[in-house]
């Protein structure tokens, strides 16, 4: 038996990205019932989400891809921008970094 320890990360949110959030949370179900959809939310994400009512920022470009038990992808966020410092991650196991994985 493997013991497990959680947490929760409390983030705050706008009303767009709770709004956007439950969009993608649909897009999910959808894909793994329907795997026409699932490839068109490959093939064209900015598309099928606004057409889901999801709030694409003007100029961004999504990039939908598909884990599986052989593959995994790791997203590295860009680096932070303006006046902002860089700190070392903390190590410790309950830290507020989410890797998605």
């Amino acid at each position: 038996m493997t013991n497990k320890t959680t947490y929760t990360k409390h983030i705050e949110m706008s009303a767009d990205e709770m709004a956007n959030l439950a969009v993608w949370d649909r897009a999910v179900l959808r894909a793994w019932q329907d795997p026409e959809f699932r490839q068109k939310l490959i093939d064209d994400p900015n598309k099928v989400l606004s057409d889901l009512g999801f709030k694409v920022p003007p100029g961004v470009a999504f990039v939908v891809v598909e884990n599986t038990a052989e593959r995994r992808h790791i997203v590295l966020p860009s680096a932070p921008s303006g006046d902002v410092s860089v700190l070392p991650l903390d190590t410790s196991p309950l830290h507020d970094y989410d890797p998605g994985f």
